[in-house]
């Protein structure tokens, strides 16, 4: 092949890259021509978590559990599971680590993970 026909190619090449190149930029610009105007976005707020079910808790008389008063235990067992995860008051989180099991086979009461020590006052509730 010889010079002359090495740059006629050459040029060819060029010619159709330009091309290209310039119809890409049209078709972005009518793109954008096209979309929708922008609207500003509004910043979400993260809002608590919300629980559907709750049962009653109390004192247990050894302070490292969370006590189930005998009236919500059944339902305490039948909805409550090791890894159930809610609100002690709304106010204090609460992973379930373990329960303690009374003479009847019902959860009488249950621990959190990395809590201690309980100090409920009366009425207070546990979200989950």
């Amino acid at each position: 092949m010889d010079n002359k026909t090495k740059l006629i190619l050459g040029g060819a090449v060029v010619v159709v890259g330009a091309y290209f190149l310039m119809n890409r930029k049209k078709k972005e610009t009518e793109m954008i021509a096209d979309s929708p105007p922008m609207t500003p976005m509004t910043p979400t707020v993260p809002t608590a978590p919300t629980f559907s079910n709750s049962i009653n808790i109390e004192n247990s008389k050894n302070k490292s559990w969370v006590g189930i008063p005998s009236g919500e235990r059944t339902k305490a067992t039948a909805l409550l599971k090791i890894g159930t995860i809610g609100s002690i008051n709304g106010t204090t989180p609460c992973s379930i680590t373990e329960f303690y099991i009374d003479k009847n086979g019902k959860k009488g009461a249950f621990k959190c993970e990395g809590q201690d020590y309980y100090e409920l006052p009366g009425g207070s509730t546990f979200s989950f």
